[in-house]
């Protein structure tokens, strides 16, 4: 279904320096910092149509000063073939041959684009600096809290996909960034060594049982987005509004019981790779990183549907406000281009994502398919959680790790 209304690019006058809390998000040895989420969010939101979407496009140009630049319908828009005006895609999937094989399909569709690939921290932060003087024109890879960062810091530009309808329901409407994947974070164990009986059932189960004493990875870094939602999803079931940052001393004695118990990989060493040779039998990882995963080290984990739910978020994509409406224009054509059914499901096959789009499920790898049948969000307030991060994180740096 496709949004008929005007629409208005949502400029912010202020500058704005950084995301707070948004972070650098680098790589490590403990591979579930893939950088591409932040915590985690809940996802199971009242389905919302693209007619619905509509009302945040009219309402949200409707309070906008009249300096911005006036756009023709966006059906308009996204009907067009693509003009070749370049635009500038910024991202956090480029690593794996991502960036190669979006840039192939890009091409092949007649898209001028250069893909600059960062974490979705920086890629946030970077969004929101430039405010004022963009230099990227779409993002696509960072989570609905990140997005919304964005939004509030008036970065974005709002538009209404083709494939709306699509992935109602999957999270929260905005207005201005849509949902192309889930991503739930699985704890996995070698199923050599573990049966469903001998398994942990929950993450609790980790550090109450001796017989998992230093048989399972933690996090061994704090900027990727996984380890938090690790750490998030463990500290949710504690949370106390009159305990110390929230939480309940049993819950501090938790977090320090996870850490204290668990095996905290070594440079030079994978979590993931452990796992697979049976050093470390038991570790966790996001759903995407799966399939490559298992092609790298040869070994299909056993997933462990915890007992209270997976932390899991929606990763998204949103056109970056500018000036130029020709920008914009091929922007939203771009970001509806990589959404739509076809396409995310063409990559969904080839990198093991779990799409948001009903229409492309069918492309999920088998894998995926069973992890998105089998698993359930955790259920919590992830908002606060996310609000609250930092500061947990550094006190288990200072005080715990």
């Amino acid at each position: 279904m496709k949004a008929k209304s005007m629409l208005l690019i949502g400029l912010t006058a202020a500058a704005v320096a950084a995301c707070a809390g948004c972070g650098s998000e680098t790589a490590s040895t403990s591979a579930q910092a893939e950088g591409t989420e932040t915590a985690a969010s809940g996802i199971n939101s009242p389905e919302t149509t693209a007619a619905e979407a509509q009302a945040w496009e009219t309402d949200g140009a409707a309070q906008e000063s009249g300096s911005e630049p006036e756009l023709a319908d966006v059906s308009d828009i996204l009907a067009q073939e693509p003009t070749g005006e370049r635009i500038v895609l910024v991202t956090n999937n480029s690593g794996l041959g991502r960036d190669e094989w979006l840039q192939e399909h890009a091409q092949a569709a007649g898209f001028n684009v250069e893909i600059v690939g960062i974490g979705g921290g920086d890629a946030t932060a970077r969004v929101i600096s430039e405010v004022n003087n963009p230099t990227t024109n779409v993002i696509w890879g960072p989570s609905e809290d990140q997005f919304n960062s964005m939004i509030e810091a008036g970065a974005l530009a709002q538009f209404t996909p083709d494939w709306a309808d699509d992935v109602a329901g999957v999270s929260e409407v905005n207005g201005y960034s849509w949902p192309y994947e889930i991503q739930p974070k699985l704890l996995v164990c070698n199923p050599d060594v573990y049966t469903e009986e001998t398994a942990p059932k929950s993450y609790a189960d980790l550090w109450e049982n001796e017989e998992f004493h230093g048989k399972y990875a933690v996090p061994t870094t704090f900027d990727g987005n996984t380890n938090r939602a690790v750490i998030g999803g463990i500290l949710a079931q504690y949370l106390d509004p009159e305990g110390e940052l929230g939480v309940s001393d049993e819950g501090w004695e938790a977090i320090k019981a996870y850490f204290d118990n668990g095996y905290k990989t070594p440079q030079g060493e994978d979590d993931f790779g452990n796992m697979a040779s049976g050093k470390v039998p038991i570790t966790f990882t996001f759903a995407s990183g799966l399939k490559s995963k298992i092609e790298s080290f040869g070994v299909e984990p056993m997933i462990i549907y915890a007992e209270a739910g997976e932390p899991t978020n929606t990763n998204q994509i949103g056109v970056v406000a500018n000036n130029d409406p020709a920008v914009v224009e091929e922007s939203m054509r771009f970001a509806n281009w990589l959404g739509s059914a076809e396409i995310i499901g063409d990559y969904a096959a080839e990198n093991g994502c779990m799409v948001a789009n009903k229409e492309a499920e069918d492309q999920m790898i088998p894998l995926i398919k069973e992890v998105k049948e089998n698993y359930k969000p955790q259920e919590a307030d992830w908002t606060y959680i996310n609000s609250m991060m930092d500061e947990w994180v550094a006190k288990i740096q200072l005080e715990i790790y």
